[in-house]
């Protein structure tokens, strides 16, 4: 009789391993579409409280499904977006720990899907971000041309992704190095000038980035304050589904026009 019963017993536990998962997946595919809601908010305290909430479900779900594509992409976009939008100008170190959280999802998620544009805009994205903030870190220098390699294999693969996002790491990369490792401001204004043309100036952190690296390196002053001008009196509804983005973007710009003579 146990002989019988174990096979059922089997099928049994199978199945409902099998409909968990199910249910972990289509919360997953509920929690992605909630990251548009996110985008689309422009009371920036609220939206980085709920991603704060957001970031450590996907967490739990994950420990349960370590290889679902699906929440490793939106933990990578997730965290770098979390670090850049609401952490890094207030605490670097602590946005250095997101960002570097971020990138180690993308890691994984590459390890996955290789030859994934957005996988490996975003790991780059997160990498980055962790670089930048890190500049007197070694590590962090060597593996600047990896990062910039990613990028462009993310650019190659699907043209003007995100908002031309691979402009815009571009632009802020040649815009920063030092000459002699590679930088070159004229490299870096074709990448923003066309970040900017491809997205028809509604996507409001190109001109921020464009300001905050070129105009800064360039020492143009004028051109910076042009380009933040831009940004704080664009139309609050100049690009509804990244409204949290474009909110943020003005308040950078605020920001930085009130260190205008500490940097030039």
């Amino acid at each position: 009789m146990k002989n019988k019963l174990a096979p059922v017993f089997l099928s049994l536990a199978l199945t409902g391993c099998s409909m968990r998962l199910m249910a972990l997946r289509t919360t997953a595919d509920l929690l992605e579409t909630g990251v548009t809601a996110v985008y689309e908010e422009t009371d920036v305290r609220y939206a980085r409280e709920a991603m704060t909430s957001h970031l450590k479900l996907l967490e739990a779900l994950l420990k349960n499904d370590p290889k679902n594509p699906k929440l490793l992409f939106s933990l990578t976009q997730g965290f770098g977006g979390y670090a850049f939008l609401f952490i890094e100008d207030e605490n670097p170190e602590r946005a250095r720990y997101f960002y570097l959280k971020g990138r180690d999802y993308g890691r994984r998620l590459l390890a996955i899907k290789p030859e994934d544009a957005p996988a490996l805009f975003w790991t780059a994205y997160c990498w980055a971000g962790w670089a930048a903030l890190s500049l007197t870190n070694p590590d962090a220098i060597a593996d600047l041309p990896k990062v910039e390699a990613m990028v462009r294999q993310a650019e190659q693969l699907n043209p003007g992704y995100f908002y031309s996002g691979a402009d815009q790491l571009l632009g802020a990369y040649y815009a920063s190095r030092p000459k002699m490792f590679g930088g070159d401001l004229a490299k870096s204004k074709s990448h923003f000038e066309n970040a900017v043309k491809k997205t028809d100036g509604k996507f409001l952190m190109a001109q921020v980035l464009y300001a905050k690296y070129h105009a800064v390196a360039a020492q143009d002053r004028k051109h910076f304050e042009s380009l933040l001008d831009g940004v704080i009196t664009a139309p609050a509804d100049v690009l509804p589904e990244q409204g949290l983005p474009n909110q943020v973007a003005r308040e950078k710009a605020k920001r930085l026009l009130g260190k205008i003579d500490e940097l030039f």
